[in-house]
């Protein structure tokens, strides 16, 4: 019981949102082994309001992808414990790694990986 409070106060102090860089020592090959070998994954947590946001976007802009929930799957909790992760939302776009929501570079990483459908609608941030 412990251990799920801890989980989940970290959750809320991480829900600002904010962009961050990939923390030292996440390895994309070896989430890419974790989460399988979509283009694009999201992990997230059901109650999580920016998941909701990027969720939103994702599918404004019709772009497909895989969604891990973090609390919920093994390889979630496994894929968040690699990254040492504090907060989600965290996409990986190829091998790319982005912290928090961020939807403008999320798009120009989905444009420049030829991941965007023409005619996307823009970020909602």
């Amino acid at each position: 019981m412990i251990a799920r409070l801890l989980f989940g106060l970290t959750f809320a102090a991480a829900l600002a949102g904010c962009e961050r860089q990939p923390r030292a020592g996440a390895d994309a090959a070896a989430l890419r082994e974790l989460v399988g070998s979509e283009p694009v994954v999201l992990l997230s947590t059901r109650q999580c309001g920016y998941c909701m946001k990027l969720r939103n976007d994702l599918g404004a802009w019709g772009v497909r992808y895989r969604e891990v929930d973090v609390e919920r799957s093994e390889e979630g909790r496994r894929a968040f414990a690699l990254l040492r992760a504090s907060g989600v939302p965290i996409v990986l776009i190829d091998d790319t790694v982005v912290h928090g929501y961020a939807p403008r570079r999320i798009r120009r990483l989905l444009a420049g990986a030829d991941l965007l459908p023409a005619g996307a609608a823009s970020p909602s941030s």
